[in-house]
């Protein structure tokens, strides 16, 4: 999919004919308990699912990405009745948005809804929206509402506009006086400790939600390098521009490996084996690592593609992998993250898990 200023409006039809495939494909049941009927995928392999998404097209990878993340509350055993219903409609293709970042405050109050979020990655092709609120007087979020996306009340505007990951409808969500039913309330912890009724987070919740921000950087700087490869490509390449390749591929590599293990630390939590601050470790370390790697390799491809790479369609179709990279990676600040693998590593605690860890 190409992004130069004459077919940005053809791109975003194929982004949204993809969602649609998507939605077909059976895979937004992921997190489904075999129990009910589901697959159950283990975190790795949903976060290799991101990563091949992202490699064919950064805002698609991360269109369900706060689906996968919030899809998990449902089966918690919170609400038991209750999760036969959300596992059919997953396995039918239903899409979970999230609506978490506030513009203002969004308070749920005699069960009506009023607020507003902002970045609300995938809102517009939606079917619910997962969206965190509290209680009057409350100073932090305390609570997640599924709402269907079509309630009276419910405005989405697809006003995202960035540099990078431009077709992710990342846009904003008005709620006014909007109705909530009890069973599509699930109950978070509040200033780390229980709120209303549990069980409440799913195991590695922070951790896993940042796992597939790490495999949409590894599929989008994937991407990128097999492009610039095929422009690139020599049957004699001169040892300079071989040995630029050569760089760019190993760390392509180490990018996908780090992936693989912090994969790995999120499926140990999810079986038991494993304490839930070892995967928000590992994954920390995974996504600062890998966002400073990705970012690199997209903006040296162009060493290797040279002016070839760097003009007219082509350039402009690579540029879109360093802009994507570049927005995605500003979803966390990676120096935080480095600060906590540190203070662990130097006090020998373990850090408390959340939304970013």
């Amino acid at each position: 999919m190409n992004d130069t200023g004459r077919n940005s409006t053809g791109r975003a039809v194929a982004v949204r004919d993809a969602v649609e495939r998507l939605k077909r494909s059976g895979l937004l049941a992921a997190t489904v308990p075999a129990r009910l009927g589901g697959p159950e995928l283990p975190a790795s392999v949903i976060a290799e699912v991101s990563r091949i998404l992202a490699s064919g097209d950064g805002s698609l990878g991360q269109i369900p990405q706060s689906h996968m993340t919030f899809s998990r509350w449902l089966f918690t055993g919170s609400h038991p009745h209750d999760e036969e219903r959300w596992a059919r409609r997953l396995l039918d293709g239903t899409l979970i948005a999230n609506a978490q970042a506030e513009g203002t405050p969004v308070v749920l109050e005699n069960n009506r809804l009023n607020g507003r979020k902002v970045f609300c990655t995938g809102s517009a092709y939606a079917d619910v929206l997962a969206v965190t609120a509290r209680h009057p007087g409350q100073d932090d979020q305390s609570l997640v509402v599924f709402l269907p996306v079509d309630t009276p009340g419910v405005t989405v505007l697809d006003d995202w506009t960035a540099l990078g990951q431009e077709f992710t409808a990342s846009g904003t969500v008005i709620l006014q006086d909007v109705e909530v039913h009890a069973d599509d309330i699930r109950y978070m912890p509040v200033s780390g400790s229980v709120s209303r009724s549990s069980p409440l987070t799913p195991p590695a919740y922070g951790a896993f939600a940042q796992l597939l921000h790490t495999a949409i950087d590894v599929g989008i700087s994937g991407s990128a390098l097999d492009a610039a490869l095929e422009i690139a490509h020599s049957r004699d390449p001169d040892p300079l521009t071989a040995h630029v390749a050569g760089e760019l591929v190993a760390q392509q590599f180490a990018a996908e490996a780090v992936l693989e293990k912090a994969g790995r630390s999120v499926d140990e939590v999810w079986s038991g084996t494993a304490p839930g601050a070892s995967a928000s470790l590992s994954v920390a370390a995974a996504k600062a690592m890998t966002g400073a790697l990705t970012v690199d390799l997209a903006s040296r491809i162009f060493e290797l593609t040279g002016t070839g790479g760097a003009t007219g369609d082509r350039g402009r179709a690579l540029a879109r992998h360093w802009r994507d990279l570049r927005t995605h990676t500003l979803h966390d600040r990676r120096r935080e993250k480095l600060t906590v693998i540190g203070r662990a590593a130097l006090s020998g605690d373990d850090p408390v898990p959340g939304r970013r860890l």
